[in-house]
């Protein structure tokens, strides 16, 4: 059976339109969303047939299931290669163009948590551990995935102590740390997803910065990032971080 989901934002009124899957398990609360900021890192992939081929082709996200359909519908739906989309890495697709064009708009509210990693395991063992879509659940508007279902109940009964997991440097502006050893926090309509981590950033000129040079500015791997505002470390100006306390709420890949 077709089934229309039918979004207002503020300014446009958009039409998506997916046919039925599997139910989503799992607790789901609106959420504040933030706007892509340009040169984040989306790609289309070229249509099936096209004759362009890739030389390597990222991970597929989500096992292919569409992260739209999951967030908005409430549903599994299975994507579409000839709708696909580079992102952070990863391999999206989704169940119609309409979707990809969703996705391409706001691509920090619907791809998951910690890139698809257990929030969970980031802060209780230091460790980037993938999740798994079989126990899945939402909160306020952004998909995480866990290892087992032991780490679900636990993000469930707090999930406030987990959310910020993936927020790097406990959401302020790192370039600003690096370049004027300042504490200022950044702006979420300017927030760039790098190797599972949300990078927040006091301006566009910083942003950029970030997205030219991110081997500068990036949480060192087997570094921990902080996931609360002050708890984290200062990195230095050659770009490498401190190791915080263990359980401070981070993980390394």
């Amino acid at each position: 059976m077709k089934r229309t989901f039918i979004r207002r934002p503020i300014a446009a009124l958009a039409v998506f339109t997916v046919l039925g899957g599997m139910s989503l398990p799992a607790t789901a609360q609106s959420g504040s969303r933030s706007a892509p900021p340009s040169g984040s890192g989306s790609r289309t992939l070229p249509l099936a047939g096209s004759g362009t081929q890739q030389t390597q082709q990222a991970p597929l996200a989500l096992q292919g299931y569409c992260a739209v359909s999951i967030l908005e519908m409430q549903k599994w739906v299975k994507g579409n290669p000839a709708y696909g989309v580079v992102f952070d890495g990863h391999t999206y697709l989704f169940a119609n163009e309409q979707g990809k064009q969703m996705f391409l708009r706001d691509p920090v509210r619907y791809a998951p948590a910690l890139g698809g990693d257990d929030v969970v395991a980031s802060v209780t063992m230091n460790k980037r551990v993938a999740g798994d879509i079989r126990q899945a659940a939402t909160h306020k508007g952004r998909l995480f995935l866990f290892a087992n279902a032991e780490n679900k109940s636990t993000f469930l009964a707090r999930p406030d102590a987990y959310a910020d997991a993936d927020l790097a440097y406990g959401g302020k502006c790192v370039v600003c740390l690096v370049g004027m050893q300042q504490d200022v926090l950044g702006k979420p309509e300017l927030t760039v997803v790098h190797k599972g981590l949300r990078y927040l950033f006091a301006s566009p000129a910083q942003r950029d910065e970030f997205l030219a040079h991110p081997e500068k500015y990036e949480v060192a791997p087997g570094a921990a990032q902080a996931s609360q505002p002050g708890s984290g470390t200062r990195p230095s100006s050659s770009g490498s971080t401190s190791r915080p306390t263990t359980g401070s709420g981070s993980g390394s890949r």
